[in-house]
């Protein structure tokens, strides 16, 4: 019997239903609203009503805890639900240490409530 080791991520992550609004680099489209779906100080997943494509380049501005938290991403995966819901992971690859250390300290005390 093959046995799997469980999956190990760099950053732990919550669900979540964060505002954020998405400006695709070199895209004319105007910016996107949506909800993150879960996050992580690494990244978040949220959905959207079209494709965005693998390895886009994007800039993402969440709303959290009354601030706006901005990093730079890259679509590390898309998933296709419907012609109109693409699960959409966001890696974010330039973040501040600020908004990193808010966006650690959100998950971590989500992570301690439910471990209550």
């Amino acid at each position: 019997m093959l046995q799997t080791e469980p999956v190990r991520r760099r950053f732990p992550r919550i669900p979540s239903q964060l505002p954020v609004r998405l400006r695709i680099l070199g895209e004319r489209r105007p910016e996107a609203l949506t909800l993150t779906q879960v996050i992580s100080p690494g990244g978040c997943m949220l959905v959207t009503d079209r494709s965005i494509g693998f390895g886009s380049l994007m800039e993402v501005t969440i709303s959290c805890d009354g601030q706006l938290l901005r990093a730079d991403g890259r679509v590390a995966w898309e998933k296709r639900k419907s012609p109109q819901e693409h699960q959409v992971g966001v890696e974010f690859i330039r973040i501040t240490a600020r908004d990193r250390s808010v966006l650690e300290q959100l998950v971590a005390a989500r992570l301690d409530a439910t471990a209550a």
